[in-house]
């Protein structure tokens, strides 16, 4: 077995990136070298022995296999090509693994090239930690195993087993010039399986009792809201994101009283913005299914607002401020903070444009709307001129804001008293038509 052997990863989107490189990284003991353009890719073909180029060819609109091929037969440069995706490089010249094809498969192939064998991996002498790049870690993915960093040969927790990794303590890592996180060498596989697969599966078992529906789906939504932020709403941002609507709607279906929802999230260690987000999936369902014009496409689109609506904040602190007059007095916010929470619906509606999937018709309009200003921008300027969805929206987050600001039902105002303060802050002709769905919700 070779001792230490080098892999160009051709890459330029960070989950995938991450992904892949976790998994060449600790499968095959490879120093994994991220290069995003062909000129990277040469350059450090030139300046160092490098055994293969792994290329995901479906991270490119163009053919770039067959470009850097190109580049490689004119330079005479012989390096292994491993090719995810469609290329129309001669296969003698490269390996070829279709899109759909298993991680598993391929990292075996790459063993077999590297000559790698299952027993020397198992029998190689590891250092009680390993190294791994911190640009392997993606913002927004929960750990199975405890994070370390070293400092002065020492090996200092950063990240405890089953934590979101949350994008503030990665920056803050990297500002003290932190290249690698370790984990435990033993568990280096129990990581990359994991980050691999994520929660879609977990999510999808319909065996799960409610807590632990309630807090798999908690940590998903977390998962989705920190990679949207920081690298946009990929297609595997996406995919979590429907699986974790899905899940919310079957909480939604299977709690048959307001109140026994709440008592489930109250106990339940998950966000604020989560629990949030789902009280008004649920008040917000029942409203529409009590008003004649209401249609299912009408409920998906409101589901898809309720999940993404919170999506531009990052903290829970930001999400329960909604008063503009609060807001400019804060005395701990940033002018940048109170920017961001003031023009948050307006920013969820723009990121949101921009998933690469089909989104629901009317999305981006309610979510614009959904504080009650026509503009998404600010609080207290309610407009009478918004969507209906995005009135009932408005309701559905008043009611969850009032509940939410109790931990205890001894607490928590009646179901009339809150009624009764929803219908004085919007007493206005198009939501008093609302109004009794909404005075209908069974505690």
């Amino acid at each position: 077995m070779k001792e230490n052997f080098k892999i160009i990863l051709m890459e330029h989107r960070i989950d995938y990136r991450a992904i892949y490189g976790l998994n060449l990284s600790i499968y095959l003991e490879a120093e994994v070298v991220v290069a995003k353009t062909i000129k990277e890719v040469v350059g450090l073909i030139e300046s160092d022995e490098v055994d293969l180029v792994f290329i995901n060819n479906d991270a490119y609109s163009q053919d770039v296999a067959q470009d850097l091929w190109r580049v490689f037969e004119e330079r005479e440069i012989r390096a292994e090509l491993i090719v995810i995706g469609k290329t129309l490089v001669p296969q003698d010249y490269v390996t070829v693994f279709d899109s759909k094809i298993q991680l598993r498969d391929v990292l075996q192939s790459v063993a077999r090239i590297v000559g790698v064998t299952s027993k020397e991996m198992a029998e190689k002498v590891k250092d009680e930690y390993y190294p791994l790049p911190m640009e392997f870690v993606v913002p927004g993915w929960q750990t199975n195993v405890d994070i370390f960093v070293k400092q002065d040969s020492e090996f200092i927790k950063v990240f405890n087993e089953e934590d979101v990794i949350l994008s503030g303590e990665l920056e803050h890592l990297e500002d003290g010039d932190l290249q690698q996180i370790y984990i435990k060498s033993k568990k280096r596989l129990k990581f990359a399986n994991f980050v691999t697969i994520q929660l879609s599966a977990q999510l999808n078992n319909p065996d799960l009792t409610i807590d632990e529906r309630h807090r798999v789906t908690g940590v998903a939504y977390e998962m989705v809201m920190e990679q949207a932020r920081q690298i946009g709403i990929t297609h595997t941002t996406m995919d979590l994101a429907n699986d974790c609507m899905n899940s919310m709607k079957n909480i939604v279906k299977g709690v048959k009283k307001l109140d026994k929802l709440l008592s489930y999230l109250l106990r339940m260690p998950t966000s604020y913005r989560y629990k949030q987000s789902l009280l008004i999936n649920y008040i917000g369902s029942h409203i529409l299914k009590k008003m004649k014009w209401a249609s299912r496409d009408q409920l998906e689109v409101f589901t898809f607002c309720s999940f993404f609506h919170n999506i531009a904040l990052y903290k829970d602190a930001y999400v329960q401020i909604r008063d503009d007059e609060v807001l400019e007095k804060h005395k701990y916010l940033t002018r940048r903070e109170k920017e961001l929470i003031s023009k948050h619906a307006l920013a969820a509606a723009r990121l949101v444009s921009e998933v690469p999937d089909k989104i629901p018709y009317e999305a981006t309009i309610i979510l614009k709307q959904h504080h009650g200003t026509s503009n998404g921008i600010g609080f207290n300027n309610i407009s009478r001129k918004i969507s209906p969805l995005a009135m009932v929206f408005v309701l559905a987050e008043e009611w969850a804001h009032i509940v939410l600001e109790y931990e205890t039902e001894t607490k928590r105002p009646t179901k009339d008293e809150v009624f009764q303060q929803i219908a004085t802050k919007y007493n206005f002709p198009d939501y008093e038509s609302l109004l009794p769905a909404l005075k209908s919700l069974d505690i």
